[in-house]
């Protein structure tokens, strides 16, 4: 590849058009996981090998509501200019990245689904840092 065409896929330009497809994708993904840590926590707890309670059911709505919010801010950015949508996808990986660590923290058992959001969250988290990283070549 050429340096000529290394810059035509790389820069702010390049780089916050691809992240505002992941923000959109990732919006997506959030406000399906909302609607259904709203509907059936109980289910999701058993899903990621959590104990269905009160408590951790209300806990689940709770964060059902934050990701239908920040998975509604995140459609909303995507459209505005190149700095604001950089900015988002490092308020992602902040964002993104504390959820990965939380599932992996997270007592209970290793299901399939919590391995899934595992492996979903990485990727998104990776997808963040590799274009904010090539936003900075020029």
């Amino acid at each position: 590849m050429t340096e000529a065409e290394l810059r035509d896929i790389t820069g702010v330009g390049a780089s916050a058009q691809l992240i505002r497809v992941v923000l959109s994708v990732g919006s997506i993904f959030f406000v399906i996981a909302g609607i259904l840590l709203l509907l059936v926590p109980g289910a999701f707890a058993s899903w990621i090998g959590l104990e269905s309670t009160d408590a951790v059911d209300w806990t689940l709505r709770m964060l059902g509501a934050a990701l239908l919010g920040l998975g509604g801010q995140m459609w909303l950015v995507r459209r505005a200019g190149d700095h604001p949508v950089l900015g988002a996808g490092a308020v992602m990986i902040v964002a993104g990245g504390a959820m990965t660590v939380l599932t992996l923290t997270l007592p209970g058992d290793w299901t399939p689904m919590r391995w899934a959001l595992l492996g979903v969250g990485a990727a998104f988290l990776v997808a963040y840092a590799v274009l904010l990283v090539a936003s900075r070549r020029t």
